[in-house]
Protein backbone atom coordinates (compact mmCIF):
# COMPACT_ATOMS: atom_id res chain seq x y z
CA UNK A 1 0.00 0.00 0.00
CA UNK A 2 1.44 3.80 -0.79
CA UNK A 3 0.98 5.90 2.24
CA UNK A 4 0.77 9.67 1.37
CA UNK A 5 3.10 12.20 3.37
CA UNK A 6 1.10 12.88 6.85
CA UNK A 7 1.84 15.70 9.45
CA UNK A 8 2.02 13.85 12.33
CA UNK A 9 4.47 11.05 12.24
CA UNK A 10 3.78 7.60 11.55
CA UNK A 11 0.15 6.19 11.47
CA UNK A 12 1.07 3.11 13.59
CA UNK A 13 1.33 5.93 16.35
CA UNK A 14 -1.64 7.30 16.48
CA UNK A 15 -4.45 6.40 19.19
CA UNK A 16 -7.11 3.79 18.18
CA UNK A 17 -9.63 5.86 16.29
CA UNK A 18 -12.76 7.52 17.04
CA UNK A 19 -14.93 6.60 14.27
CA UNK A 20 -12.82 6.02 11.52
CA UNK A 21 -13.14 2.59 9.43
CA UNK A 22 -10.13 0.92 8.05
CA UNK A 23 -11.63 1.58 4.75
CA UNK A 24 -12.17 4.95 5.54
CA UNK A 25 -8.02 5.01 6.40
CA UNK A 26 -7.36 3.42 3.09
CA UNK A 27 -9.20 4.91 1.25
CA UNK A 28 -8.21 8.71 2.32
CA UNK A 29 -4.54 7.69 2.57
CA UNK A 30 -4.38 5.75 -0.96
CA UNK A 31 -7.73 7.45 -2.71
CA UNK A 32 -7.45 10.69 -0.91
CA UNK A 33 -10.54 10.45 0.07
CA UNK A 34 -14.36 9.26 1.04
CA UNK A 35 -17.81 9.93 1.37
CA UNK A 36 -20.17 10.00 4.01
CA UNK A 37 -23.73 9.41 3.12
CA UNK A 38 -26.65 10.99 5.31
CA UNK A 39 -24.04 13.10 7.27
CA UNK A 40 -26.16 15.75 7.59
CA UNK A 41 -30.25 15.30 8.72
CA UNK A 42 -33.05 16.65 6.13
CA UNK A 43 -33.83 18.63 8.63
CA UNK A 44 -30.18 19.90 8.72
CA UNK A 45 -29.92 20.19 5.04
CA UNK A 46 -32.90 22.24 4.93
CA UNK A 47 -32.29 24.59 7.03
CA UNK A 48 -28.34 25.14 5.84
CA UNK A 49 -30.35 25.64 2.10
CA UNK A 50 -32.58 28.33 3.74
CA UNK A 51 -29.79 30.25 5.14
CA UNK A 52 -27.70 30.26 2.10
CA UNK A 53 -30.45 31.28 -0.44
CA UNK A 54 -31.32 33.53 2.30
CA UNK A 55 -28.05 35.12 2.31
CA UNK A 56 -27.24 34.48 -1.49
CA UNK A 57 -30.53 36.57 -2.39
CA UNK A 58 -29.34 39.68 0.07
CA UNK A 59 -25.78 39.83 -1.42
CA UNK A 60 -27.13 39.16 -5.18
CA UNK A 61 -29.50 42.39 -4.73
CA UNK A 62 -26.83 44.09 -2.80
CA UNK A 63 -23.83 43.51 -5.43
CA UNK A 64 -26.10 43.05 -8.76
CA UNK A 65 -24.38 39.91 -9.25
CA UNK A 66 -26.95 38.55 -11.95
CA UNK A 67 -26.56 34.63 -12.14
CA UNK A 68 -23.04 34.04 -11.50
CA UNK A 69 -21.44 31.75 -9.51
CA UNK A 70 -20.75 33.39 -5.84
CA UNK A 71 -19.07 32.28 -2.63
CA UNK A 72 -19.07 33.37 1.06
CA UNK A 73 -15.82 33.02 3.16
CA UNK A 74 -15.92 32.91 6.77
CA UNK A 75 -19.77 31.64 7.11
CA UNK A 76 -19.08 30.56 10.70
CA UNK A 77 -18.91 34.24 11.27
CA UNK A 78 -22.43 34.71 9.47
CA UNK A 79 -25.02 32.54 11.18
CA UNK A 80 -24.94 30.06 14.21
CA UNK A 81 -25.91 27.76 11.71
CA UNK A 82 -22.77 27.66 9.83
CA UNK A 83 -21.31 27.72 13.35
CA UNK A 84 -22.59 24.31 14.31
CA UNK A 85 -21.12 22.37 11.75
CA UNK A 86 -17.12 23.54 12.80
CA UNK A 87 -17.46 20.51 15.15
CA UNK A 88 -20.54 18.51 14.05
CA UNK A 89 -20.60 15.55 16.15
CA UNK A 90 -20.73 12.92 13.06
CA UNK A 91 -17.95 14.63 11.27
CA UNK A 92 -15.74 16.07 14.16
CA UNK A 93 -14.12 12.35 15.44
CA UNK A 94 -12.94 11.95 11.88
CA UNK A 95 -11.25 15.14 11.56
CA UNK A 96 -9.75 14.20 14.92
CA UNK A 97 -8.91 10.75 13.77
CA UNK A 98 -7.43 12.18 10.38
CA UNK A 99 -5.63 15.08 11.70
CA UNK A 100 -4.83 14.85 15.63
CA UNK A 101 -6.27 17.45 17.73
CA UNK A 102 -4.05 19.99 17.41
CA UNK A 103 -6.19 21.79 14.81
CA UNK A 104 -8.48 24.35 13.61
CA UNK A 105 -10.23 26.26 10.66
CA UNK A 106 -8.33 27.18 8.03
CA UNK A 107 -11.24 28.10 6.18
CA UNK A 108 -15.34 27.90 6.04
CA UNK A 109 -17.09 28.96 2.82
CA UNK A 110 -20.72 28.51 0.86
CA UNK A 111 -20.81 28.21 -2.78
CA UNK A 112 -23.56 29.15 -4.77
CA UNK A 113 -23.15 27.69 -8.48
CA UNK A 114 -26.79 28.80 -10.68
CA UNK A 115 -27.26 26.99 -14.02
CA UNK A 116 -24.70 27.70 -16.68
CA UNK A 117 -24.97 27.74 -20.46
CA UNK A 118 -24.43 24.82 -22.26
CA UNK A 119 -21.31 26.62 -23.76
CA UNK A 120 -19.22 25.93 -20.59
CA UNK A 121 -19.76 22.02 -21.18
CA UNK A 122 -17.78 22.68 -24.71
CA UNK A 123 -14.28 22.57 -22.91
CA UNK A 124 -12.65 19.56 -21.50
CA UNK A 125 -12.96 18.92 -17.80
CA UNK A 126 -10.25 20.93 -15.72
CA UNK A 127 -8.81 22.62 -18.98
CA UNK A 128 -6.79 25.44 -18.59
CA UNK A 129 -9.17 28.81 -18.99
CA UNK A 130 -12.25 26.55 -18.78
CA UNK A 131 -14.39 28.18 -16.11
CA UNK A 132 -12.76 25.71 -13.18
CA UNK A 133 -9.56 24.29 -14.32
CA UNK A 134 -7.57 21.23 -12.32
CA UNK A 135 -5.84 22.95 -9.56
CA UNK A 136 -5.12 21.57 -5.40
CA UNK A 137 -5.64 23.87 -2.99
CA UNK A 138 -2.36 25.90 -1.35
CA UNK A 139 -1.23 29.20 -0.52
CA UNK A 140 0.09 31.77 -2.74
CA UNK A 141 3.35 30.37 -4.15
CA UNK A 142 2.45 26.73 -3.06
CA UNK A 143 3.06 24.17 -0.40
CA UNK A 144 6.70 23.12 0.41
CA UNK A 145 6.82 19.83 -1.02
CA UNK A 146 9.30 16.60 0.29
CA UNK A 147 10.63 14.73 -2.54
CA UNK A 148 8.03 16.43 -4.98
CA UNK A 149 4.92 15.61 -2.86
CA UNK A 150 2.99 17.85 -0.92
CA UNK A 151 2.86 16.71 2.67
CA UNK A 152 -0.78 16.57 4.09
CA UNK A 153 -1.08 19.92 5.12
CA UNK A 154 -5.07 20.29 5.54
CA UNK A 155 -8.23 18.47 4.75
CA UNK A 156 -11.93 20.06 3.80
CA UNK A 157 -14.98 18.19 4.56
CA UNK A 158 -17.49 19.58 1.69
CA UNK A 159 -21.23 18.90 2.48
CA UNK A 160 -23.63 18.60 -0.37
CA UNK A 161 -27.36 20.63 0.25
CA UNK A 162 -28.77 19.64 -3.42
CA UNK A 163 -28.96 16.56 -5.63
CA UNK A 164 -25.95 16.21 -7.13
CA UNK A 165 -26.52 12.47 -8.33
CA UNK A 166 -27.12 13.51 -12.39
CA UNK A 167 -23.89 13.96 -14.14
CA UNK A 168 -23.52 18.24 -15.46
CA UNK A 169 -25.24 19.35 -12.12
CA UNK A 170 -21.94 21.21 -10.83
CA UNK A 171 -20.23 18.34 -8.97
CA UNK A 172 -16.85 18.36 -8.14
CA UNK A 173 -14.58 15.93 -9.61
CA UNK A 174 -11.38 14.70 -7.95
CA UNK A 175 -8.47 12.76 -9.17
CA UNK A 176 -7.92 9.66 -7.07
CA UNK A 177 -4.19 9.59 -6.16
CA UNK A 178 -3.02 12.64 -7.21
CA UNK A 179 -1.93 13.45 -3.19
CA UNK A 180 0.56 10.60 -4.52
CA UNK A 181 2.03 12.69 -7.64
CA UNK A 182 4.05 15.50 -8.19
CA UNK A 183 1.15 16.95 -10.24
CA UNK A 184 3.65 17.50 -13.76
CA UNK A 185 2.21 19.89 -16.17
CA UNK A 186 3.21 20.03 -19.42
CA UNK A 187 4.17 22.78 -21.81
CA UNK A 188 0.65 23.98 -22.66
CA UNK A 189 -0.21 24.01 -18.82
CA UNK A 190 -2.41 20.90 -19.69
CA UNK A 191 -2.22 17.99 -16.78
CA UNK A 192 -1.78 14.89 -17.98
CA UNK A 193 -4.51 12.75 -16.19
CA UNK A 194 -5.94 9.22 -16.65
CA UNK A 195 -9.47 9.71 -16.93
CA UNK A 196 -9.64 6.65 -14.87
CA UNK A 197 -8.60 8.24 -11.81
CA UNK A 198 -11.44 11.26 -12.20
CA UNK A 199 -14.08 10.86 -9.65
CA UNK A 200 -17.51 12.38 -10.53
CA UNK A 201 -19.04 13.22 -6.92
CA UNK A 202 -22.35 12.36 -7.78
CA UNK A 203 -24.35 12.49 -4.64
CA UNK A 204 -27.81 13.33 -2.89
CA UNK A 205 -28.36 16.09 0.17
CA UNK A 206 -26.60 15.61 3.10
CA UNK A 207 -23.90 13.60 1.68
CA UNK A 208 -20.27 14.57 3.05
CA UNK A 209 -17.07 14.42 1.09
CA UNK A 210 -14.04 13.64 3.71
CA UNK A 211 -11.10 14.79 1.49
CA UNK A 212 -7.28 16.24 1.34
CA UNK A 213 -7.01 19.38 -0.27
CA UNK A 214 -3.96 17.78 -2.23
CA UNK A 215 -6.31 15.98 -4.69
CA UNK A 216 -6.43 17.83 -7.98
CA UNK A 217 -10.12 18.83 -8.28
CA UNK A 218 -12.53 20.77 -11.08
CA UNK A 219 -16.10 21.31 -11.75
CA UNK A 220 -18.37 20.07 -14.03
CA UNK A 221 -20.89 23.05 -15.65
CA UNK A 222 -23.94 23.37 -13.83
CA UNK A 223 -26.53 22.15 -16.68
CA UNK A 224 -29.46 21.07 -14.44
CA UNK A 225 -32.27 23.89 -13.39
CA UNK A 226 -31.00 24.32 -9.95
CA UNK A 227 -28.63 26.41 -8.30
CA UNK A 228 -25.77 23.98 -6.32
CA UNK A 229 -25.65 25.42 -3.32
CA UNK A 230 -22.66 23.26 -0.95
CA UNK A 231 -20.47 24.06 2.36
CA UNK A 232 -16.63 23.63 2.51
CA UNK A 233 -14.66 23.56 5.67
CA UNK A 234 -11.11 23.39 5.33
CA UNK A 235 -9.53 22.26 8.41
CA UNK A 236 -5.07 22.42 9.40
CA UNK A 237 -2.77 22.30 12.28
CA UNK A 238 -3.26 25.25 14.57
CA UNK A 239 0.02 26.92 13.64
CA UNK A 240 -0.36 27.97 10.22
CA UNK A 241 -2.52 31.12 9.76
CA UNK A 242 -6.26 30.49 8.36
CA UNK A 243 -6.81 32.26 4.79
CA UNK A 244 -10.48 33.85 5.75
CA UNK A 245 -9.83 35.52 9.21
CA UNK A 246 -7.18 36.88 11.41
CA UNK A 247 -9.53 36.69 14.44
CA UNK A 248 -13.16 36.37 14.74
CA UNK A 249 -15.45 38.52 16.16
CA UNK A 250 -15.88 38.89 19.79
CA UNK A 251 -19.47 38.46 19.23
CA UNK A 252 -18.79 35.26 17.36
CA UNK A 253 -16.86 34.08 20.01
CA UNK A 254 -18.97 34.68 22.82
CA UNK A 255 -21.49 31.99 21.49
CA UNK A 256 -18.70 29.27 21.35
CA UNK A 257 -18.01 26.37 23.41
CA UNK A 258 -13.85 25.85 24.29
CA UNK A 259 -13.72 23.18 21.59
CA UNK A 260 -15.53 25.86 19.10
CA UNK A 261 -13.04 28.37 20.48
CA UNK A 262 -9.98 26.38 19.26
CA UNK A 263 -11.25 25.42 15.97
CA UNK A 264 -11.98 29.24 15.04
CA UNK A 265 -8.28 30.24 15.88
CA UNK A 266 -8.55 30.94 19.46
CA UNK A 267 -6.85 29.32 23.05
CA UNK A 268 -9.77 26.78 23.96
CA UNK A 269 -9.71 28.67 27.81
CA UNK A 270 -11.11 32.05 26.45
CA UNK A 271 -7.66 33.62 27.41
CA UNK A 272 -5.15 36.10 25.38
CA UNK A 273 -2.18 35.63 26.39
CA UNK A 274 -1.01 33.88 22.81
CA UNK A 275 2.75 34.72 23.34
CA UNK A 276 2.78 33.31 26.83
CA UNK A 277 3.01 34.39 30.62
CA UNK A 278 6.25 36.53 30.44
CA UNK A 279 6.27 38.03 26.55
CA UNK A 280 8.60 40.49 27.40
CA UNK A 281 11.86 38.28 28.24
CA UNK A 282 10.46 34.47 26.89
CA UNK A 283 7.94 35.12 24.02
CA UNK A 284 6.63 31.97 23.54
CA UNK A 285 3.37 31.79 20.97
CA UNK A 286 1.14 29.16 22.51
CA UNK A 287 0.16 28.14 18.97
CA UNK A 288 3.40 26.87 18.39
CA UNK A 289 3.89 25.30 22.02
CA UNK A 290 0.09 25.02 23.18
CA UNK A 291 -0.80 23.98 26.48
CA UNK A 292 -3.26 21.16 27.64
CA UNK A 293 -6.04 24.02 28.57
CA UNK A 294 -5.31 25.25 25.14
CA UNK A 295 -6.46 23.22 22.88
CA UNK A 296 -9.91 21.19 24.43
CA UNK A 297 -10.11 18.74 21.83
CA UNK A 298 -7.05 16.81 23.55
CA UNK A 299 -9.66 15.93 26.50
CA UNK A 300 -12.85 15.57 24.30
CA UNK A 301 -10.91 12.81 22.20
CA UNK A 302 -9.25 11.31 25.56
CA UNK A 303 -13.41 11.23 27.20
CA UNK A 304 -14.78 10.17 23.62
CA UNK A 305 -12.46 7.10 24.03
CA UNK A 306 -13.09 6.49 27.39
CA UNK A 307 -16.61 6.49 26.70
CA UNK A 308 -16.37 4.55 23.74
CA UNK A 309 -14.18 1.98 25.62
CA UNK A 310 -16.60 2.07 28.45
CA UNK A 311 -19.61 0.61 26.35
CA UNK A 312 -17.52 -1.82 25.26
CA UNK A 313 -16.93 -3.39 27.48
CA UNK A 314 -20.21 -3.49 28.61
CA UNK A 315 -21.49 -4.74 25.82
CA UNK A 316 -22.04 -8.72 25.94
CA UNK A 317 -19.90 -10.68 23.59
CA UNK A 318 -22.67 -12.05 20.26
CA UNK A 319 -23.23 -15.35 20.43
CA UNK A 320 -23.89 -15.71 17.00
Amino acid sequence: MTTAPTAHGPLDDTPAPLSLTAEQRRSFDEDGFFLLEDALSPTEVAELLHIVDERYAGYRSARDLGDQAFQMRNIVALDPLFLRLVDHPRILPLIVDLMGFNVQLRTSHADVRPPQPPADAAAELGAPGSFFPWHSDAPQWGWPRVAGLIPFMEMKVGYYLTDLSTPNSGEICVVRGSHLSTQPTDAEGQRPIDAADIVSVNVRPGTALIWRTQLLHALRPNLSTQARRCLYYGYHPRWIRPSDFHQQRPDVLARCSPVQRQLLGELGTGQSNYDGDDPDVQPVSRYWRPQDDDIPLKAWAQDLRQSQQQLQEQTPPSTS
